[in-house]
């Protein structure tokens, strides 16, 4: 695999869609306050939906519009008990971003009861599921989204430069799979560097949201640039 250099992505304003609220996870950084009063600024409604204390204990502040959605435990009933109760305050989820908190950040797991990151990895998946039906439904409006973002390097772990936790890469085939299962869905995975701040992350995701190009799959983000990923033809030895 290469890195392919990528221009800006365009804007495509999908403002005909009528499902305008979204669902965000709580990275337990100040990017879930920016990226929430991003969405807040273009007219969408937002809930965030935080982990388990033991998982992510920190929790910003909020834009005073967006409400908090707290799992106390990891079953997968509390967590369908959860989304009911989005639905009840906002109405039909019809996009979804899942933030990947920081691996330096997360407990360590010698102080937890699981694995941080493959607890966190897990309820995405459930998350996909749950949400199947709500974004295909939104999708029939106009563009839902399933979008997700680790913190690898920016470069899909190539740069050798980051310490990071590749369970965190599985949210990149979870992308890939649901890409190819849900055609009508705009399924996307970011790789975006930790020395980029919270401001600038937050503008990446919603200029993504936005990017009219399907064809793109996976898109990482350092200070040098914005990459994809593609093959790369290797001689063959014998």
């Amino acid at each position: 695999m290469k890195l392919i250099p990528l221009p800006a992505p365009d804007f495509w304003d999908f403002a005909a869609n009528t499902c305008k609220t979204c669902l965000l996870t709580d990275d337990g950084s100040a990017t879930t306050t920016q990226v929430a009063q991003c969405l807040i600024n273009q007219g969408w409604q937002v809930g965030v939906l935080s982990f388990p204390d033991f998982l992510i204990p920190s929790r910003p502040s909020l834009p005073s519009t967006v409400q908090r959605f707290t799992l106390t435990h990891l079953s997968e009933e509390h967590l369908q008990e959860q989304l009911s109760n989005v639905v009840e305050t906002y109405g039909l989820i019809g996009n979804f971003i899942h933030l990947h908190p920081l691996h330096d950040v997360l407990p360590h797991q010698g102080h937890t009861r699981v694995n941080p990151n493959k607890a966190i990895v897990k309820q995405v998946f459930l998350l996909a599921k749950h949400l199947k039906s709500s974004l295909h439904q939104a999708a029939s409006q106009g563009r839902a989204c399933f979008l997700t973002l680790a913190h690898l390097d920016g470069e899909f772990g190539l740069s050798g430069n980051q310490e990071f936790s590749p369970i965190s890469g599985g949210l990149f085939g979870l992308t890939k799979t649901l890409n190819l299962e849900w055609q009508s869905v705009f399924c996307r995975s970011l790789d975006i560097s930790p020395d980029l701040d919270e401001g600038t992350t937050a503008q990446i995701i919603l200029a993504e949201l936005h990017d009219p190009n399907t064809l793109i799959q996976e898109v990482g983000y350092t200070p040098k640039g914005r990459v994809t990923l593609d093959c790369e033809l290797a001689p063959l030895t014998i």
